[in-house]
C-alpha cells in the first residue's frame, strides 16, 4: 500500500471517529450530567480528539503484507496508545467516580475502535469484490 492511499484512508477514519466521538460525547453527557449547558467550545474536542486517535494509526502503516503476529502487535499498540491518549485527555464531571467514568470511556473507545475496524475491513471487502469482478470481466473479454 503506498503512503498517500493510507494517508487517505486515515483520514476517512479521522472523520469516522469525529462522528463516532460526538456520539459516544453526547451519550456519556446524558448520562452523567444531563443539566450541564453545552457550550460552542466544547466542539472542537472530537475533532482534537480523532486527531490525536488517528496519529497511533501510523504505527500500523506497512509496505508490504504483515504476518499475522505482527498485525496483531501493531494493532494492539494502536488500540493502547488510542486508550492512553483518551484516558489522559478526558476529565471526568465532578459529581461522577472517576473510576466508573475511566471504565466507561475505556470501553466506549474499545467499541469506537471495533466499529472504526469493521467499517474499514466492509470497505476492503467491497473493494475487492468489485476488482474480482472487474477481473473477471476482463478474463471473459480475452477469451
Amino acid at each position: 500500500m503506498t503512503f498517500k492511499r493510507y494517508f487517505l484512508m486515515q483520514l476517512q477514519i479521522y472523520f469516522l471517529l469525529v462522528s463516532l466521538i460526538f456520539a459516544v460525547s453526547m451519550v456519556l453527557g446524558v448520562i452523567f450530567s444531563p443539566n450541564e449547558p453545552v457550550y460552542y467550545s466544547q466542539f472542537r474536542g472530537p475533532f482534537i480528539l480523532a486527531g490525536l486517535c488517528v496519529l497511533p494509526s501510523f504505527v500500523t502503516y506497512y509496505k508490504d503484507e504483515p504476518s499475522v503476529q505482527e498485525y496483531i502487535i501493531r494493532h494492539f499498540i494502536q488500540l493502547v496508545m488510542i486508550e492512553a491518549i483518551v484516558l489522559f485527555m478526558i476529565e471526568p464531571p465532578e459529581n461522577v467516580s472517576i473510576m466508573l467514568f475511566r471504565v466507561l470511556v475505556g470501553i466506549s473507545v474499545f467499541i469506537i475502535y471495533v466499529i472504526t475496524k469493521a467499517m474499514i475491513m466492509l470497505q476492503k471487502y467491497k473493494e475487492s469484490i468489485k476488482l474480482t469482478k472487474q477481473l473477471k470481466e476482463m478474463q471473459l473479454k480475452e477469451v
